[in-house]
């Protein structure tokens, strides 16, 4: 089935961070220099993706990797945009749990070819924990309105598109058996969620405010 234009245009917005990073570059500190690398890591997977189903190549087992690289990815950068020891160790714990339970589970219950619908649960989850508590972090030492912190729209761009597609992914193998349908209905979601996440990590690289509390 030829790909709806809708993930044409969500797989270019992958595209925009990367460029305004590459804009930005000499204004970034190292966090969010960091975070550019996870931007243009992210387009390259997701090009990757792309090119796999046009050629109808199952690329289930490149997206189960990518639930892993990204979460652990973010949470470096997440540990070097702030000094607050206490919420650093907290995600260390989290990233340290989460690795464990990927390979457990990458071991006893993944299934060849099929979507890692446990983990695509469990990622989300992880970010959306993360992600609220450096917002919290931000929130309780910065003297700057909260839009003018990089930190935040990075954030919170991972939480809005997290939460999202947290029932989406953790159906996603269920909806496919259902028919294709329902699966690109629930797509049609997940590929708008990834298009306002990307503008708002677009718009991480303009902010005025220095990033690390």
């Amino acid at each position: 089935m030829k790909s709806p234009t809708f993930a044409y245009i969500a797989t270019f917005t992958y595209l925009i961070p990367p460029l305004a990073g590459i804009w930005r570059f000499k204004q970034l500190d190292r966090p969010m220099k960091m975070f550019f690398l996870l931007c243009v890591w992210s387009l390259i997977e997701v090009t990757a993706e792309y090119i796999l189903s046009v050629k109808h190549i199952n690329n289930s087992f490149l997206i189960n990797y990518y639930f892993l690289i990204d979460s652990l990815f973010l949470s470096v950068v997440y540990s070097y945009s702030i000094e607050d020891k206490r919420t650093k160790r907290i995600i260390l714990i989290l990233a340290m749990l989460f690795i464990v339970i990927w390979v457990i589970d990458e071991l006893t219950f993944a299934v060849p070819g099929q979507l890692n619908n446990e983990m695509a649960v469990t990622s989300r989850i992880f970010i959306i924990v993360a992600s609220i508590l450096i917002v919290l972090a931000v929130m309780k030492k910065t003297d700057s309105l909260l839009i003018d912190r990089p930190i935040f729209w990075v954030s919170m761009g991972y939480v809005l598109y997290s939460a999202g597609v947290l029932l989406i992914f953790g159906l996603s193998n269920e909806l496919l058996k259902i028919g294709m349908f329902y699966f690109h209905i629930a797509w049609h979601i997940n590929w708008s969620l990834a298009i306002v996440a990307n503008l708002m990590f677009t718009r991480s690289f303009y902010c005025r405010a220095k990033q690390q509390i």
